[in-house]
């Protein structure tokens, strides 16, 4: 029974490597004690299943050895679902490349270990264990990375046609009967053209999935430049549009309270004056400009300070706005714009008032401007290669705001480092001193 299972059929290979690989294909994911031991004990599930339906349904002498893949594929996609809790597009796309790759393997290594006559199980054994093993290790550390889009299978209608149209031409070449009908005989019982021709056909299948991936990846990275680019213009726009207000309000707000301390010479009534008190402490926006050296920095944060004094968030700032000179304007603007907007949208959700905080800092560290947002944020966000992914609770966290920053920032050498710790959301910016 041993030496039928892993010498006369490729099912405990094609088994075992497309179960492992679909594990190697799913990106990492908090999950507790409990959820791996049912990840393992359904991957023994299935994998004793699908192998005792093997043994005794599929007979090597007929074409039953057809239902192979498809049991494979059938299993694999299962354990992408159920085990790895993958959508049901994600599932097919990782489940088709697995089971091309398991054909590639299985076509190497069943050819080589029969033409050098081997009819050991153990060493059949060792050796897929450690085919499984290479795999594995090719799939989770260069080859999902680079299916994956922000960290994410971007997995739509016209993607999972190709893989299965890929899957299903694959599959239909690497027939018996077809590759006897294009040979025009069937090939001697040594011969291993069979299994080359298949390796042949299967690396074009997987080139050609690569090949649309890539092509996918740079159109999506090319829409999300041309998405940036129109936010920088729409952000040009916006600074023309705040500076001029905000000069507008200051020049009326300083003419108003020139004429409000003349009326109150002319007049000694009570009534009068308490009127003028009421229009001082109106125009009181004046005063509250902020000054930091840098006008562009002046704009912003004025015009976020008004907003967060009409919807009672305290925000603070310690800025020293003359260390940013070097700082185009409309990149500046699109910087704090981006980064206070994150913030005050993240502390609106707050319904105490007190913990409505947003603290900027901008400040020199050796050769470095620090620009620092810091805003009280309850639940701490789930961060992925270093930036918070997006969620419901975390609307303020994601989008193309932290794409923008980041790309601003490393357009003049620096970086951005997001941190979460003791009730706080901290963005911090790091941008060289040229």
């Amino acid at each position: 029974m041993l030496k039928t299972i892993l010498i006369d059929g490729p099912m405990f290979f094609m088994s075992l490597c497309e179960i492992t690989l679909i594990v190697a294909f799913m990106t990492e994911k908090q999950s507790t004690k409990g959820r791996r031991v049912f990840c393992t004990a359904l991957a023994l599930f299935l994998f004793i299943t699908v192998n005792t339906v093997d043994y005794f349904v599929v007979d090597a002498s007929n074409a039953s050895t057809a239902l192979q893949a498809p049991l494979c594929f059938l299993t694999a996609f299962t354990y992408a679902v159920y085990g790895m809790e993958m959508n049901g597009k994600t599932a097919v796309y990782c489940t088709g490349w697995a089971y091309l790759l398991t054909e590639l393997a299985v076509q190497s290594v069943m050819s080589v270990l029969s033409g050098l006559r081997i009819s050991s199980p153990a060493i059949f054994l060792a050796v897929y264990l450690c085919i499984t093993a290479c795999g594995y290790c090719f799939v989770k550390k260069w080859l999902s990375g680079k299916l994956r889009f922000n960290n994410h299978y971007r997995v739509g209608r016209e993607k999972i046609l190709v893989v299965i149209l890929v899957v299903v031409v694959y599959t239909i070449l690497a027939n018996y009967q077809f590759i006897f009908w294009l040979l025009g005989s069937e090939p001697g019982n040594q011969s291993n053209i069979i299994s080359v021709f298949r390796v042949i056909v299967d690396i074009a299948c997987l080139i050609f999935l690569y090949m649309q991936n890539s092509i996918e990846k740079s159109q999506m990275t090319e829409r999300e430049l041309d998405m940036l680019q129109q936010l920088w213009y729409r952000q040009q726009e916006q600074l023309h549009i705040s500076q001029e207000n905000i000069d507008l309000i200051n020049r009326k707000c300083h003419d108003l309270k020139y004429q409000m301390a003349a009326l109150r010479k002319l007049g000694d009534g009570r009534e009068i004056n308490d009127q003028l008190m009421e229009m001082e402490q109106a125009v009181m926006i004046y005063d509250s400009v902020i000054k930091t050296g840098n006008p562009v920095l002046d704009t912003v944060l004025t015009e976020k300070s008004l907003y967060c004094e009409a919807n009672h968030i305290n925000m603070t700032c310690m800025a020293d706005g003359e260390k940013l000179d070097f700082v185009e304007k409309v990149d500046l603007y699109t910087m704090f714009g981006n980064a206070l907007d994150n913030a005050i949208e993240s502390v609106m959700h707050q319904t105490d008032v007190e913990k409505r905080v947003v603290q900027v800092a901008v400040f020199q560290e050796k050769k470095l401007v620090m620009i620092r947002v810091r805003n009280y944020c309850e639940e701490k966000p789930v961060f992925k290669n270093g930036f918070p992914v997006s969620g419901k609770e975390d609307r303020g966290y994601h989008g193309f705001g932290l794409k923008s920053i980041r790309y601003t920032a490393e357009k003049y050498g620096g970086g951005v480092v997001c941190q979460a710790a003791d009730g706080y959301f901290v963005l911090q910016i790091l941008l060289p001193i040229p």
